[in-house]
């Protein structure tokens, strides 16, 4: 990266794609990156050869994908942990603390559904014919970590309540991650740690909705700590309700499916330039995605819907793939990788990728075992057990701070809840129709999660 496109990037911030009308969505990865370069010249080195570093476990991947006996067809299993700091305020608009679980379980679906391929058939129509043979099915799965780093229980969920007065995080620092900065410190590299909070920018005020690092990246920077994903509250989780509030057309999940692309390793689109900088010269530096599968593309499609064929860079069959998650369209219309960028994410659970170790961590996901006060205190039954779908969760005393009842199936997905504001003693679950197997009944209350299994016939 030169220091010129630095310079010029957070120039542009103050003219064009850094600040835009309040509807545009404007991801904050490379305006992040290229701040810390900028500030850190000698960072310059580093983050050239990470780059050559992913390109060159790329084109292995890719070498070994040609041969139908090695082909890369495994699924990985991730834990995450969610950090939220945010002004009660905030956390009114969004429907209080249950109203944080509501968006949490409703983005873990969503990255489910589009980490595993299984919108296909649903956002097919929205798929140029051209670029169907080409919908790419990373196989990662998402689910939220029931134990810390220090082996102790935990929802997954931090939330901090920050001062009437906090008015948010910058995406040029890194307070967010630090609570002497007022956040909260990274947890270690055995979960997809994802800050909630409000973004701003440095100098501006525009807003940014959401930015990453890679870890192998973090760590080229000398700074491990930086891994992760930081969301703005109003563009998390899929909107439930017209009430809901969320910013613009970014109501469907989508800001954290593109941002965890660039989490394993995936660059915009267009390239690494700013919105308004591109060019379809793409013997330029940061010009390109380095996807191959993906058509040359001058710039970003920011905030719109395009339909039909965009012509390209080249003028190839299809056009533009505007429909892809790494550009900048609204939610509703993200709805694929390609085939190539699949494998470029692949190449980070290798043993040289940043996310290699995430993949042997699946007992994060589970609660660790012995009896928390939480589980002592509220103790219950499911009744039948297995069942045809209908239970009963019977409490063996009344309890009055039980606020959510979630069920969850072997994926992470969320596929039923309640919530619950009275006293009770008992509780009627009805799931008649849901596939046969093995679901998880998460009772939250007010100091914690108890979980059991229910297998269903």
């Amino acid at each position: 990266m030169k220091k010129t496109l630095v310079a010029a990037t957070l120039a542009s911030l103050a003219f064009s794609g850094g600040i835009a009308s309040a509807q545009e969505r404007i991801c904050g990865t490379d305006i992040a990156i290229q701040h810390l370069i900028a500030n850190n010249p000698q960072l310059e080195s580093a983050y050239t050869q990470y780059e050559a570093d992913v390109k060159q476990r790329t084109a292995a991947l890719e070498a070994q994908n040609t041969n139908a006996a090695q082909k890369t067809t495994a699924t990985y299993n991730v834990p995450v942990v969610f950090h939220v700091v945010l002004s009660q305020a905030q956390i009114d608009e969004i429907g209080g603390v249950s109203g944080i679980y509501d968006r949490i379980a409703s983005q873990i679906d969503v990255l489910n559904t589009c980490y595993t391929g299984q919108n296909y058939n649903t956002d097919k129509g929205k798929i140029l014919t051209q670029f169907q043979p080409l919908f790419g099915n990373p196989n990662i799965t998402f689910g939220i970590a029931h134990t810390d780093p220090n082996g102790g229980g935990t929802t997954g969920v931090e939330i901090k309540i920050a001062p009437a007065t906090f008015t948010g995080f910058d995406v040029t620092d890194n307070n967010i991650k630090k609570s002497s900065g007022g956040g909260f410190t990274t947890w270690d590299t055995k979960y997809v740690n994802i800050w909630i909070t409000h973004i701003t920018t440095a100098s501006n005020g525009g807003q940014v909705l959401g930015y990453a690092y890679n870890p192998g990246l973090a760590q080229s920077m000398g700074d491990a700590s930086l891994a992760g994903v930081v969301i703005d509250y109003l563009a998390f989780g899929r909107r439930s309700s017209i009430r809901q509030k969320f910013f613009g057309t970014a109501d469907k999940g989508k800001t954290l499916v593109h941002e965890l692309g660039h989490y394993f390793t995936l660059k915009h689109i267009w390239g690494d330039l700013p919105v308004g900088g591109g060019t379809c010269d793409k013997t330029q530096p940061h010009s390109d995605d380095d996807v191959a599968d993906t058509p040359p593309q001058k710039d970003a499609n920011q905030s719109t819907c395009p339909s039909g064929v965009k012509p390209n860079c080249t003028n190839s069959p299809g056009g533009e793939m505007y429909m892809n998650y790494m550009d900048y369209v609204q939610d509703a219309c993200m709805v694929m990788f390609s085939k190539g960028q699949v494998t470029r994410m692949q190449t980070e659970f290798t043993p040289a990728g940043g996310s290699y170790q995430l993949q042997f961590n699946g007992g994060t996901l589970n609660w660790p075992t012995g009896i928390s006060a939480v589980e002592a205190k509220n103790t219950f039954d499911i009744v039948p057990n297995p069942s045809n779908g209908v239970f009963s969760i019977n409490f063996a005393n009344t309890t009055a701070d039980l606020r959510a009842v979630t069920v969850v199936n072997m994926m992470g997905q969320s596929v039923k809840q309640i919530n619950t504001t009275e006293p009770a003693n008992s509780l009627l679950i009805d799931m008649k129709g849901m596939p046969a197997g093995v679901y998880t009944v998460n009772c939250r209350f007010d100091e914690g999660i108890v979980t059991k299994k229910i297998v269903i016939e």
